[in-house]
């Protein structure tokens, strides 16, 4: 069963000021929130719908890009430490707040004396490096639980198993 011409016009010209209120922002996101404002039910579907298309063809033109909190704490994670991290890698709003890591723990895959430093750098299970700015007293076991802290000033210390916290720096 076909649509007579008068009826599709009449669909088209109803879903138009749906249509409309999409694609207005940048953020598709607040486009599909926009949607939920809208009334009469064929409006709000074909707003959905839009909004919908508008988001999935900015994803895949690369324009955004979607993350859960988990792999944006990974990534910080990763980058915790070391002296390129940029501060706000995510926008620095609320989210970016709430994924914030300031402290890595971990436990010490292997400790060597490097001699001409007279330091000692700590390889951790995650792959990470650190070197030991302060004296060690015994020297680091594998195995050995880690923790990681930002310090103040930019810095960093780690307290490793129950000793004292030391200063430390990120290799790599």
């Amino acid at each position: 069963m076909g649509f007579s011409t008068p009826l599709g016009l009449a669909i088209l010209l109803i879903s138009a000021p749906a249509v409309a209120q999409v694609g207005g922002s940048a953020n598709p996101l607040t486009d599909i929130v926009r949607c939920r404002t809208i009334q009469p039910d064929a409006q709000r579907l074909a707003c959905f719908d839009a909004a919908a298309a508008s988001a999935s063809s900015a994803e895949r033109a690369g324009n955004i890009l979607v993350i859960d909190r988990k792999q944006v704490v990974a990534v910080k994670r990763a980058g915790f430490g070391l002296p390129s991290r940029p501060t706000d890698l995510f926008g620095g709003g609320a989210a970016d707040k709430a994924t914030k890591v300031d402290q890595l723990d971990s436990t010490i895959r292997s400790a060597a004396f490097s001699g001409s430093s007279k330091r000692w750098n700590l390889r951790l299970a995650d792959g990470s490096e650190w070197q030991a700015i302060d004296a060690i007293p015994v020297a680091p076991k594998a195995g050995t639980a880690i923790v990681v802290k930002q310090a103040s000033l930019g810095g960093y210390r780690a307290t490793i198993g129950k000793g004292r916290s030391i200063l430390v720096k990120r290799l790599r």
